[in-house]
């Protein structure tokens, strides 16, 4: 028996691959009283949402001050320096998550929007904060990974659809934007340094090397850097090397001398009376006295992942 062979026609369109996934870091619920409750810090490309569930508490973004009293949100992007306290004879409970990889256009929306709080009674805190209270529950029951990431996704949606996209009108071009992560990326790099180097002698010229690494000049290096990130490339590189020390501090049993030699200092000497300038006290009187307090402070190694 003869078989025919009938031809077909495809027609087909073909679409990029990509890696999609949301790391969450830091994510807990605490009640706290009176005090400071995390110094000036921030975080390398996480954003951060902290919802206060009771209370009330005051956060400090750059050099606003922001109240959130009951049910109110803040919306941190990364890089965007910030601390909590809550007043004197206040209490407060608060949810508090870190999101990494939640997109770049949602990302460039939130570091061009001078708007962090969200009250109660706004649109985007009526549309969030239900599910970020599913999402504790979530939490509370070890509930599954997809419907955890589930709700995340929900989060980062409504961000997205409700953030005001007439904020991108002014934005970094985004072969800038790219520059300011490379340049990101390599300051972070830099605080690994193989050669260790003292903070009271270090080389003038390390941005001239990250610079010319990139093919570009120190003065657009220095003026990128400072329109996305609202900081001098000196300043991140102090910031995130006290950040580190703080964490390896709190976060592991390393030595003060192996801490030191990690971030790039040539002896614990050195590393103690700049750790002293940043903090007002040694390494050791810091470890011992923030050991039980909570940390907030984003791992370098998460921000090169």
């Amino acid at each position: 028996m003869d078989l025919a062979v009938k031809s077909v026609n495809w027609q087909s369109q073909t679409y990029p691959n990509r890696k999609i996934e949301l790391y969450l870091h830091g994510m807990h619920m605490a009640s706290v009283g009176s005090g400071m409750l995390c110094d000036r810090h921030l975080h390398h490309r996480m954003l951060e949402l902290n919802l206060v569930l009771e209370g009330s508490q005051t956060a400090i973004i750059g050099s606003q001050h922001y109240v959130q009293q009951t049910g109110d949100l803040i919306a941190i992007p990364p890089m965007r320096l910030h601390e909590f306290m809550v007043q004197p004879f206040e209490e407060a409970k608060f949810f508090v998550i870190h999101i990494q990889n939640v997109g770049r256009q949602l990302m460039q929306l939130l570091s061009k929007s001078e708007t962090y709080l969200y009250p109660v009674g706004t649109e985007l805190n009526d549309k969030i904060r239900p599910v970020l209270l599913r999402l504790i529950d979530l939490l509370q029951e070890n509930g599954s990974q997809n419907r955890i990431m589930h709700a995340c996704a929900e989060l980062l949606i409504q961000l997205e659809e409700d953030l005001n996209p007439d904020v991108m009108n002014d934005a970094l071009p985004q072969e800038e934007h790219n520059l300011a992560e490379q340049i990101a990326r390599e300051i972070e790099v830099l605080t690994f340094s193989v050669e260790p180097w003292d903070e009271e002698i270090q080389p003038a010229n390390w941005l001239e090397v990250i610079s010319q690494k990139l093919g570009i000049s120190r003065r657009h290096c220095h003026r990128v850097f400072q329109q996305a990130y609202r900081m001098s490339p000196r300043q991140y590189f102090s910031i995130i090397r006290q950040q580190e020390a703080m964490h390896m501090l709190l976060g592991s049993s390393e030595t003060v001398e192996k801490i030191a030699h990690r971030i790039g200092f040539e002896n614990a000497q050195s590393f103690i009376r700049q750790f002293t300038k940043w903090t007002g006290m040694t390494p050791g009187a810091f470890r011992k006295k923030e050991h039980n307090n909570l940390n907030y402070l984003t791992p370098l190694e998460l921000a090169r992942e």
